[in-house]
């Protein structure tokens, strides 16, 4: 009998050490981004992203993490076409990781900024 229990009392401590590092693992691939959004006259805009549980103050957490499932996190390129009357910049940055790669982006777009995609509206 001691030596059942002492087996399943270590086989337990075993699983016990292996817990941290499987969560650490899933931990590790998880989506986490900080969004920011500044323009002239404005207070700066910050949102956070999480998926995998999907949370943060982002306003469509869910559409956001749906998006990035499936695409690269980008930005549109600004329309070379645009004639600006007035330069008004509009500066957009992320910073985290997508499924567990370390993402930094940021792009200034000088009067108009294009149709974003899911994430990047907030």
């Amino acid at each position: 009998m001691k030596t059942t229990t002492r087996g399943l009392i270590g086989a337990a401590c075993a699983a016990a050490v292996l817990m941290p590092a499987s969560s650490a693992a899933a931990h590790d691939a998880a989506t986490q981004l900080i969004f920011t959004r500044t323009e002239p006259d404005r207070s700066p805009r910050t949102v956070t992203l999480t998926c995998d549980p999907i949370g943060g103050s982002h306003p469509d957490a869910s559409s956001a993490c749906a998006y990035l499932a499936d695409a690269e996190l980008a930005l549109p390129d600004s329309d070379s076409g645009v004639r600006c009357f007035r330069y008004y910049p509009v500066e957009l940055r992320a910073h985290g990781t997508v499924r567990g790669t370390a993402v930094s982006i940021e792009h200034t777009y000088g009067c108009v900024v294009p149709d974003l995609p899911a994430p990047w509206k907030f």
